[in-house]
């Protein structure tokens, strides 16, 4: 039979019995011995457990159990696994705490550690004392177990490897079929694999963009436009702008697709900047197709005529009526000969009376145009025409801009339209939203463009939009002003019937269209970029915006190192309430009892360790006040 003792250790016993057995050497000598009257230095170790069967013996063995050491006290009462467990709970919590402090806002700048290398210290240091718990109460279920019945001593070594990782702890739980205490602790030790990863993956980090003082964020903008060029007459008419002027030039032959001509001054430092509701004068652009009421009217031209052979070809004309005449309004028609490829493939003109827009606030433009344009292969009756009209108006608008990485943009938030006209000659016109500080405005504000300048702009359209191309046989094509003009009237021809325009695609009159959108963005910058009589700063202030690197926490990455904790305290109290239940001692992982397990004669050497084990079943019982693990 196989005896272990629990009180008195191993060591203790040992030294105890040579202090024994020097003070009575001649009348409790060990057969085993050699009779020399000494002890070996290196005795064989003895082949049954050692039992202080003497008075002396027994004294010193109600000492120890009367007199524990401290250490023995603590380890009996778990104190050491329960202080363990209790930290790597507070660490766990002291995680959560400093997370939820800077979750959603900027990354902290100590200087000597970063928040990722204070978190993945406590998570270590946590996941070390839950592990050491774990350890620890897994050793101690050994002995429970073995105190309910007869187990396969195999059974030591499959607790004794749960206790030491992965495959121990797997092993255990298919031993158990995942039904003993041991089990949740066993689950924790293979799920504390994962605890170091998930709490790194607890903190995540995104740029958000704050204010700073220290930038600089200003836009153009202007309620007022009273700006005029040079006198043409003394007391007259003026000559457009230079600045304007450079403006429209700008958006009808620059076919850059950015539209830099349509962006307003700006100052934006950091390169991201916002502003609160702003209202500005601006123009807009109006068109409509007024195809429908083009004329057409064609004469048979003599066989010869002016030294040239038509065959008999006609002569016709496309235009838009007058109202009271039906001929040609304010001059303005395409004329070609049928068959050929002589004639007029795009007219522009402006003046008069509006087909669509009766009241303009500006004078209408129109444009004539074949479809295809200049690629027309031949001039026939069958040959389609269409007809646009054109005009532009100051207005209020609403916005909120902001620029993002350097990239200026706008979004309209409400658009004035309606204006009030004073005819006195010194004044202008005027528009008066009903808006509030929401829209960007103190209410009752007034915006106002100049009549002068009103003026200055109706002269350079009536001259700008004013020509016509014709295509001839033998010659090209012909690129001609009305009349003498003193603007750039030809390159307008040319840009509208051959080259790119910004945003346009088409070649027909619709072209006119895309033009004159682009015209009012450019005039719209100038209107808030140049200072007038009554606003010489017109700049908004805003905010200017830093990148600044924030703290995100992904909560849902402390499900496993919770639950880890929360397995081993749920192992740990189980292990408390089983060993207090079983009146076992708390060995716990020590491997001094284990020293005494196997029992054999002198002479018998087991080749193999392993036979015995699998098939010897052992208990772990109390027998005459001490423990013995015995068949």
């Amino acid at each position: 039979m196989l005896h272990t003792e629990s009180p008195i250790s191993c060591v203790e016993s040992n030294q105890y019995k040579i202090q024994i057995e020097n003070e009575n050497e001649n009348e409790n000598v060990d057969p085993r011995l050699p009779h020399s009257g000494s002890l070996e230095p290196h005795p064989e170790p003895a082949q049954e457990p050692l039992f202080i069967t003497n008075t002396a013996g027994k004294e010193y063995q109600e000492n120890k159990r009367t007199e524990p050491s401290i250490w023995k006290l603590v380890s009996s009462i778990f104190i050491w696994e329960v202080l363990a467990m209790v930290l790597s709970i507070v660490l766990l919590l002291a995680i959560v705490v400093i997370l939820t402090r800077h979750n959603h806002h900027p990354q902290p700048t100590w200087r000597y550690f970063s928040l990722n290398s204070m978190i993945s210290w406590l998570s270590t240091i946590s996941k070390g004392c839950v592990l050491f718990s774990i350890s620890e109460v897994l050793g101690q279920l050994k002995w429970v177990w073995f105190s309910q019945k007869k187990r396969p001593m195999s059974d030591l070594r499959t607790f004794d490897a749960a206790s030491r990782g992965l495959y121990g702890s797997a092993g255990l739980i298919w031993k158990l079929r995942a039904r003993h205490f041991a089990v949740p602790g066993s689950l924790a030790v293979i799920l504390a694999l994962a605890f170091d990863p998930f709490t790194q993956n607890l903190i995540h980090y995104y740029p958000k963009l704050v204010a700073d003082a220290s930038e600089t964020a200003i836009v153009s903008n202007n309620s007022v436009y009273d700006v005029v060029g040079l006198k043409w007459i003394t007391g007259g008419m003026t000559y457009m702008d230079q600045g304007l002027k450079a403006s429209i030039y700008n958006a009808i032959f620059n076919n850059d697709e950015a539209k830099p001509w349509a962006i307003p001054q700006y100052t934006c430092t950091s390169g991201n900047c916002t502003w609160n509701p702003i209202t500005a004068l601006e123009i807009a652009a109006s068109c409509a197709n007024i195809t429908d009421h083009l004329k057409y009217k064609c004469t048979v031209i003599p066989t010869f005529y002016k030294g040239m052979n038509y065959g008999e070809e006609s002569n016709c004309s496309v235009y838009l009526p007058d109202e009271d005449s039906n001929e040609p309004a304010d001059g303005l028609f395409a004329e070609f000969v049928t068959n050929t490829r002589e004639g007029t493939a795009v007219a522009v003109g402006s003046g008069g009376k509006g087909v669509f827009f009766e009241d303009p606030f500006i004078v209408p433009i129109h444009l004539i145009a074949a479809d295809n344009m200049l690629d027309i292969k031949l001039f026939t009756t069958q040959t389609r025409w269409q007809a646009m009209e054109c005009t532009t108006s100051p207005i209020v608008r609403s916005f909120r801009p902001a620029v993002t990485r350097g990239v200026y943009n706008e979004e309209t938030l409400g658009v004035w339209t309606n204006r009030s006209i004073n005819h006195d000659f010194s004044s202008g016109y005027y528009l008066r939203p009903p808006w509030g500080i929401e829209m960007g405005m103190e209410r009752n504000t007034s915006f106002m463009v100049g009549y002068q300048s009103i003026e200055m702009l109706l002269n350079f359209f009536v001259e700008l939009f004013a020509g016509h191309a014709n295509l001839r046989a033998h010659s090209g094509i012909l690129f001609a002003p009305h009349e003498k003009a003193i603007y750039a009237s030809t390159d307008l021809v040319q840009a509208v019937s051959y080259f790119n325009i910004t945003g346009c695609t088409v070649k027909t009159a619709e072209r006119l269209r895309c033009v004159m959108e682009n015209v009012a963005l450019a005039m719209s910058k100038t209107f808030r970029d140049n200072p007038s009589v009554s606003s010489p700063l017109p700049y908004t202030e805003g905010q200017a915006l830093t990148n600044i690197t924030y703290v995100s926490v992904h909560w849902q990455w402390i499900i496993l190192p919770a639950l880890v904790c929360l397995l081993g305290l749920t192992t740990l109290l189980g292990t408390i309430w089983k060993t207090r239940k079983a009146m076992v001692p708390t060995w716990k992982n020590d491997a001094i009892p284990l020293l005494f397990l196997y029992e054999i004669t002198q002479d018998e050497k087991p080749e193999n360790y392993q036979k015995p084990a699998n098939n010897q079943r052992m208990m772990l019982k109390e027998s005459e006040g001490k423990m013995l693990l015995s068949d």
